[in-house]
């Protein structure tokens, strides 16, 4: 009876060829998808914040008792204490390295953003550069290898340096497996 209760109440999970798909194929524009990718970190940063405060609060109140048993010469409950102090400092330093790497992310997404931004933004001067270069060309035949130099290796370059910013996002997408939320 209980399976047939599993099966009926269980939400659908996507299958393989789901999960392959939704990675695979384009979800939209990415410069929104990047946009909620920040503002996710940096929900999970100040939800890291808030619990790296509390840890610190109770870190400084278990001191304070390990002090008094000490000083009171309770040497059982300040070994037990000490060990949760130990347990508390070994949290707060994992969430600590898990907030400089969401920290870290958030910058890298942040920086891929803007690098986007700018991109978009030269990408018409190229062609623009590319009508004037036979323009000028006819006035200013030296103008024709500067506007070729310009077009042939600055704006790769750009280019070239975006798509290493989305390499390491993914990459980094890829080492952290972030929790999505709805």
């Amino acid at each position: 009876m209980s399976n047939f209760q599993n099966k009926w109440s269980r939400p659908v999970s996507p299958g393989l060829t789901d999960r392959i798909n939704e990675a695979v194929k384009p979800k939209g524009a990415l410069k929104p998808r990047v946009e909620m990718a920040v503002k996710r970190l940096q929900g999970q940063i100040s939800k890291l914040d808030n619990m790296l405060t509390k840890l610190k609060q109770r870190d400084e109140k278990i001191f304070n008792r390990i002090v008094i048993a000490t000083q009171q010469h309770d040497t059982h409950s300040s070994k037990v204490l000490s060990n949760e102090l130990a347990e508390v400092r070994k949290v707060s330093r994992v969430l600590g390295n898990a907030r400089m790497a969401l920290e870290q992310i958030e910058l890298r997404l942040t920086t891929f953003h803007d690098l986007g931004d700018t991109v978009v933004t030269i990408m018409p001067t190229i062609g623009l550069m590319r009508s004037l270069k036979s323009s000028l060309v006819k006035f200013m035949p030296e103008a024709d290898q500067e506007v070729n130099r310009i077009l042939s290796q600055a704006i790769p370059h750009l280019v070239l340096s975006h798509q290493q910013v989305q390499n390491l996002t993914r990459s980094y997408k890829k080492q952290l497996q972030l929790p999505r939320q709805p």
